[in-house]
């Protein structure tokens, strides 16, 4: 998700967050970043960590972010911009993921029904070749028989 922003940001800002450089379009582009992330339940740590800062320069970010779009509205158009796109690419991503989740649901319920058939599939068989036995033999098959002829025969 974090990639996802970032390229969101990069594109919306025409930088790159990730190289080292303290033009305003960059810095402002991480604060951007950093506060969208930070509003999605990231630690500072965290964020620190996608974009080679300390913690305590993304609490400074998110801090002075809130602070410069308050009277910066090309700023303030930018942030609503990657923010919006960002949410919406995520509320994307958490319905692929749910139709994925009723995929593998599907897929898990469809096996165990087919396990089930096929388990039943051999019991029948099962009782017709006893059946079959019983008519060629004229008489049920002892235990020995089961163990040792027939019920080989049926499992997999």
């Amino acid at each position: 998700m974090q990639e996802e922003l970032k390229r969101i940001v990069n594109d919306v800002f025409l930088v790159d967050i990730e190289i080292e450089s303290r033009k305003r379009d960059v810095v402002d582009a991480r604060k951007v970043y950093s506060k969208i992330l930070r509003d999605s339940g990231y630690s500072y740590e965290l964020i620190g960590k996608t974009i080679n800062k300390n913690h305590a320069t993304i609490m400074h970010y998110v801090k002075n972010i809130e602070h410069l779009i308050s009277y910066d509205q090309i700023l303030k158009n930018k942030y609503v911009d990657c923010k919006n796109i960002f949410l919406e690419n995520k509320k994307s991503i958490l319905e692929q993921v749910k139709k994925d989740e009723d995929i593998y649901v599907t897929v898990i319920r469809l096996t165990n029904e087919l396990q089930e058939a096929t388990s039943n599939k051999i019991l029948y068989d099962f009782v017709d070749y006893i059946e079959e036995y019983e008519k060629q033999r004229g008489y049920l098959p002892s235990i020995y028989d089961y163990r040792h002829t027939i019920l080989p025969l049926f499992n997999k």
